[in-house]
């Protein structure tokens, strides 16, 4: 009876310990992520990208370490299995395919921040390339965010910052 109660208490210092690893391991990487790339703001595609991927992978290891019998913990693994590809599938349209197309125009290296861009009825200069969105400066100074999945959907002229843009003035 006592070595059951010892071990259910064994069990639940475990997983708070390693939910406590976890929270710790995420400060310390955001501090050194901010740290490292605090002059560059160029990189912050990047910092969200890693925050993403250390979320995801941290859920799944508080999940595995849940004090619970195999047999439930594999029925819930594969219940958020279950639940991601729904929401992959409900969502793709908007925020994973934003996240998607923001992904491709980094790897392609379709813009970067300062080229002047125009899309549609969107003209002006790149500020910023996020995970979900790009940030546009307008000839009248408005700061416009545009999603990364219009972006990737419509014709895009792009003049880099190191192209010359020349305006014919007449006298």
């Amino acid at each position: 009876m006592i070595e059951n109660i010892l071990a259910k208490i064994m069990l639940c210092l475990t997983f708070f310990s390693s939910v406590m690893i976890i929270v710790l391991v995420f400060l310390m990487v955001n501090t050194l992520l901010r740290q490292h790339w605090q002059n560059n703001m160029n990189v912050q595609f990047r910092f969200q990208l890693i925050m993403l991927v250390l979320t995801f992978i941290g859920g799944l290891i508080m999940i595995a370490a849940l004090p619970i019998s195999p047999t439930l913990l594999g029925q819930l693994l594969n219940l958020v299995g279950i639940f991601l590809s729904i929401m992959i599938a409900l969502s793709s349209t908007t925020f994973i395919g934003n996240i998607l197309a923001g992904i491709m125009l980094k790897v392609i290296k379709r813009v970067n921040s300062g080229d002047f861009i125009t899309v549609e009825y969107i003209t002006g200069r790149v500020t910023d390339v996020g995970l979900l969105h790009t940030k546009v400066q307008t000839e009248d100074r408005d700061l416009i965010t545009v999603p990364n999945l219009y972006m990737v959907s419509k014709p895009m002229k792009v003049v880099r910052t190191s192209g010359a843009i020349i305006s014919p003035r007449c006298l």
